[in-house]
Order: C-alpha cells, then structure tokens, then sequence
C-alpha cells in the first residue's frame, strides 16, 4: 500500500479555510466535468467512473505473476465522512488461483465537503497508513487491507479493503444494537491485543509524519473546523439527552477540562491508538466475534484515550455504570498476559475516568456541524451516543478528576 502525502504551509484559520474551498472545490469541479479515468498504482480515483480494469490489475495483482483482472463492477454503498463503494471483481485464471479477493469494500474522498474535513484536519493518509504500515502486524479482529493512497493537494484518497460482510457475514453496530457483556469483554480484549503490540514500540516514530498525538489532532481540529463551537451548538441541540448537572456548567470550564484531558492522552506509554471506537465503528461476525473498522483517525497516545472511548460509547448506561470496574480490570489483565507491564487499577481507574470528554465533545461536535462538513452522522445516532458520554462525565466526577491536578483522586 500507498500513502502518499503534499507539505501544506499555514496562515491563520481563515485563510486556511479559504485555501482549502479553492484548492478542493478547484479539483472537484474539475473532476466533475472531465472525470479522470485512472490506470497506474499511482493513481488515486475517488469514483467507480474513474476506477479502471486496469488501475485494479495494477493495485491487486503487482505481486502474482500473470494475474490480471478481467472484469468488475461497483455497487454504491453509503456516504458520510467518507464515500463508500462495493468492488465486484472477476480475475483471469491465474488470478483466481491466486485467491485474489473478489469482494473488496473501498473508502474514498469523491465530495468537496469530505476533502475540506479529511484534508484540512490532516487525516488523508491516516486509514492508508494503518493498512500499509500496522494492520498486518499483529491478529486482530479487523478488516484486512489491499491498498491504499492520499493525495494532500487533490484531498483525493482511497483504500481498498476487506469486504466483511462478504467474508465474514459481519453486521454492523448502532446504537440500538444491545452490547452484552461477553461482547464489550471480546471489543475490550481486542484492543488490548494491539495496545500491547505497540506499547512503547520504537517503530512508530517511523511513521511520526501521520500517526500524529491526540493533542495535535485536537487543536487542528479546534484551528480549521471550530470545534469548541460547533460542540456548543451541539449542546443546544442535544439539550434533552444530557443531564442536567453537565447543561449547568460552563462552557469555558468543560472545554478547558477537555483540551487537559487531550495533553494526558499524549502521555506514556504510548500505543496506537484507533481513535474513533464508537459502538457505530465496530461489527459482529456470523461467529460471533467483536471487530473494530474505520481506522480513519488512527493515532498514538494512551490507551485511556481509546479504552475510555469504546468503553463509554458503546454501552448503555445502566450497563456501562454496573460493568466499569470489572471491565477496566480485565483489560488491565489482557494487556498483562501479552507481555505489556500494564498500570495499576487506581492509577488506570484514574486515566479512565480523565478521558471522558472527548467522546463527549465529539459527537456535539458531530451533531453541531456547520455548513462545510459532511453530514457524518444521523442525529439520533449522535443522541444516543451524547447520552452515554454525558453521563459517563457525570457519573464519573471527570470534572473533579482533571481538576484536582497531576495526583487527581482515585475515588
């Protein structure tokens, strides 16, 4: 796999926004009126019209000699933060010998509003990173990737990976879907897997260029996207699922308490991070096994950031109140047996009940999106999610927990 990335220089947020709406807009309407068809793996195309026979040939069968495809078809699936398209694909002879894949899902970049979110929050090449660099490192439950590329100054990307629906019989998560407490263990055991592959490992700094710290995603997200303010419209327009203790306090109070919480997730020990682990990113196979997809934030930090955010999102939260201790102690105990010299429970308990805002503040954010963002998610997904993270920082004194300072409490 291809990640390939452009140097983008600053000014201040406007003129970086107005940079961003002339150079994409730019190349989308160029794309629209003479859609380019591509050919070479270097090639990035956004759009089943511009994907070709032989641009297939060329990403898929570069390592068996002789294979070629012969023929394909694309099936449009969803959009939202991305655009999202089935591959049905027909190998010659020594391509079905090869067992190439037949079924691929593929993820691009084809509208203007998801280049000027993905580019300008400087996330293109993070989803073809994981699959070109992390995915094959290590068994997990998660879609095996087949290519991958961005293209900084286009904001055109695409990855090419497994269909799980056709390999797996896998169904997708929402919020409606009732996570039992086998299921969250199999998610949570899941993640301790490549936490502990990569805890402290010196071969992340290899790919320091994209797999970038918490912090500096937030506060590039804060700069081009405004997030503090579209998370306060968000707060209005989800007044009715948060409690009423969280609607009393000031704003200022809990952003500051967030943008704390995204400084301790920079710190050690350090791990990939998948960084967006709502229940909406996660699948069931036909045999029952918990998966995680959409690897398009994946980052490094601590695992808090990520433990805490699968953790509150994905269960209801009676459920989430009853299970906590017991569930953190688990995966203090996975993260053990694959060798990781894992935190104690309070210093651990602590990290958890610390990171509970950003799962807050991002689906405000989600829901209180402005008029250059893509519609990522449906507003009753984003209630019900803003439900359980508000409560999370509720029932879990966060506020106190970042406040108290470096030695916080451990009630």
């Amino acid at each position: 796999m291809e990640a390939r990335t452009g140097t983008r220089t600053s000014g201040g947020p406007a003129f970086d926004m107005a940079k961003g709406v002339v150079r994409y807009g730019g190349h989308c309407l160029r794309e629209r009126i003479a859609s380019p068809r591509m050919s070479g793996a270097a090639d990035v195309p956004v759009s089943g019209r511009q994907i070709t026979r032989e641009w297939l040939t060329a990403v898929l069968c570069g390592g068996q000699p002789g294979a070629a495809v012969e023929s394909f078809r694309v099936e449009d699936a969803t959009s939202g933060t991305s655009t999202r398209l089935r591959l049905h694909l027909a190998y010659n002879e020594a391509g079905r010998q090869a067992g190439l894949p037949e079924v691929l899902f593929a993820k691009t970049t084809a509208k203007f509003t998801q280049r000027m979110m993905l580019g300008l929050g400087n996330t293109l090449a993070r989803e073809p990173g994981f699959f070109a660099h992390l995915r094959n490192n290590v068994d997990i439950e998660a879609p095996r990737g087949y290519h991958g590329a961005a293209d900084q100054a286009s904001g055109r990307s695409i990855v090419l990976m497994e269909d799980l629906v056709a390999t797996k019989g896998a169904t997708f998560c929402t919020p409606r879907t009732t996570v039992t407490r086998p299921q969250i263990e199999d998610l949570v055991a899941n993640m301790a897997t490549w936490h502990a592959r990569y805890w402290d490992a010196p071969e992340l700094t290899a790919h320091a260029s994209w797999l970038v710290m918490p912090s500096v995603h937030f506060r590039t997200l804060d700069r081009l996207i405004q997030l503090r303010k579209r998370a306060e419209v968000g707060a209005a327009r989800a007044e009715s699922v948060i409690p009423a203790t969280l609607l009393g306090t000031s704003f200022d109070r809990l952003y500051r308490a967030f943008e704390a919480s995204a400084h301790l997730a920079d710190e050690g020990p350090l791990t990939v991070l998948h960084g967006d682990g709502h229940i909406g990113n996660t699948y069931v196979t036909s045999e029952g096994r918990m998966g995680f997809t959409d690897w398009q934030i994946t980052m490094e930090g601590s695992w808090a950031f990520d433990y805490t955010y699968t953790v509150t999102a994905a269960l209801a939260v009676e459920d989430r109140r009853e299970w906590e201790k017991d569930l953190l102690g688990f995966y203090l105990d996975e993260l053990s047996a694959a060798g990781v010299k894992a935190p104690d429970f309070d210093v651990a308990w602590l990290a958890y009940r610390r990171q509970t805002f950003y799962p807050y503040l991002i689906w405000l954010y989600t829901i209180g999106r402005g008029a250059l963002q893509p519609e990522m998610q449906p507003s009753d997904t984003c209630l019900a999610i803003i439900e359980r993270t508000a409560n999370a920082v509720v029932d879990l004194g966060s506020l106190d927990a970042i406040e108290a300072g470096p030695g916080g409490t451990a009630a």
